[in-house]
């Protein structure tokens, strides 16, 4: 929900000290000789005066750092921050805000308070928020965010901002990314993301703080998000502070399947077969975007009403001899997902944990069905041993609200990622694997 900008904003701890030069004298015994008793009183409590002050006049002159990073500026729905930033004509700035658990909208004002820019997207109370903007004057902004004032959001929390001035080089850098994304998201599948990724990557080992960090990722990987990544960002909230913890951590793993990752490159031929195995087996089918980018480690694939969104450091982990088929059963997965629907007819009841598995099962049984091998053996092995525990165990919690306890729990010992979503097509399999000896279902040898 947007708010015109505030008056009454926050004093953020690193500009608290500006405000002592930001009246005259002068003007300060203005107040003093005003009718009204509160100034008059305020001679006596020079504390007070103070705040009167700073509560008149907030923050819409204070200027801050550019290219340095504010971590942890506090805010409360009905307190805001806003700060004076200096543009000059043609540089290319960049404002960017991220959320951590509360939600907020950035303003840019000019001198009269008319609306330069304004940025509220729906990704709720976590992820970023970012105004990009390039000035055709000279001038004095005002930079604002303010906390949204929804039920959902809490009522008061902290975000962290930079607010970058790029060089003509970083412009120029800028640029060429985004008219290379021209050409890329009319292709069938994306494969820019895996270049620009290892370019951030690279990148990181020159960064000398937090701030160059933050920046080179976001500008060198998430700026450059093809139509894919995009989507990928948003279904799985994807953000730089999250990428830079775990390269952070996983330095090592990422660096080490690097190279298999651009084999996706060359996938083509593979994810064509795929599509045209499906066409049999659906008439109607239409084959969605596929897009291969670099994800946090903790999503392999999933899809939206326009991609099939791949995690390749996930799905090109491994022998490399086994890449290929890799890549094929899990665009095939994927796929049936696309073919799945998700609503409810009048009447059914909602059946959660087995209508999810259900959905997993069946994507991993056609898959299998059309590419001859599967990506999750581990666990069909595991899942066929232990098959009747797991009914038994399954049966318990058969309408819960979601499969949490079933599906992606790598953590659990006694089931594991995906276990049931084998399981939950093994009363299907059976029959069917007799039925497609006959009716001529296609495997991709």
């Amino acid at each position: 929900m947007r708010r015109d900008p505030p008056g009454d904003m926050s004093i953020n701890k690193h500009i608290l000290p500006l405000l002592a030069t930001r009246y005259s004298t002068a003007y300060l015994f203005s107040f003093v000789h005003s009718s009204q008793p509160v100034y008059k009183d305020s001679m006596r409590h020079p504390l007070l005066l103070l705040l009167l002050l700073i509560h008149l006049y907030p923050l819409h002159a204070a200027p801050i750092t550019l290219n340095t990073w504010y971590p942890g500026v506090s805010l409360s729905k009905s307190t805001g921050f806003s700060t004076a930033v200096q543009v000059k004509k043609n540089t290319f700035y960049q404002f960017y805000v991220m959320q951590d658990g509360f939600d907020v909208e950035l303003i840019l004002t000019n001198s009269t308070s008319d609306t330069l820019a304004y940025m509220d997207t729906d990704n709720g109370t976590f992820g970023h928020e970012i105004i990009n903007y390039l000035p055709n004057k000279d001038a004095v902004i005002t930079f604002h965010i303010n906390g949204l004032s929804g039920d959902y959001n809490p009522d008061n929390g902290t975000v962290g901002f930079y607010i970058k001035a790029f060089t003509k080089t970083e412009k120029s850098r800028y640029d060429s990314l985004q008219t290379s994304l021209i050409a890329e998201n009319k292709q069938h599948i994306l494969t820019a993301d895996i270049d620009h990724f290892w370019s951030a990557f690279d990148k990181l080992a020159y960064c000398k703080n937090y701030y160059d960090s933050l920046t080179v990722f976001q500008n060198e990987y998430l700026d450059a998000a093809t139509n894919g990544l995009q989507a990928f960002m948003k279904v799985r909230a994807l953000y730089a502070p999250e990428y830079l913890k775990i390269l952070k951590q996983e330095h090592d793993f990422y660096a080490g399947v690097r190279n298999n990752t651009y084999l996706t490159k060359t996938s083509s031929p593979l994810i064509e077969a795929v599509f045209d195995s499906l066409e049999v087996i659906y008439p109607h089918f239409k084959p969605f975007q596929v897009c291969f980018a670099i994800g946090a480690m903790r999503t392999g694939g999933t899809t939206t009403d326009q991609f099939i969104l791949i995690g390749t450091e996930l799905t090109t982990t491994g022998n490399v001899d086994r890449i290929p088929q890799r890549i094929k059963s899990i665009v095939a997965h994927e796929s049936i997902h696309t073919q799945q629907k998700y609503v409810l007819k009048q009447g059914a009841i909602a059946c959660n944990q087995l209508d999810e598995c259900l959905d997993e099962g069946i994507a991993n049984f056609i898959a299998e069905i059309i590419t001859g091998t599967t990506n999750y053996g581990e666990t069909d092995t595991y899942g066929y041993a232990h098959e009747a525990e797991l009914w038994q165990q399954f049966k318990q919690t058969l309408c819960a609200p979601n499969a949490d306890n079933w599906l992606y729990n790598g953590d659990s010992p006694a089931i594991s990622r995906q276990i049931w979503a084998i399981l939950s097509a093994i009363e299907l399999q059976k029959p069917i694997t007799n039925k497609q000896k006959t009716n001529n279902w296609p495997l991709l040898n």
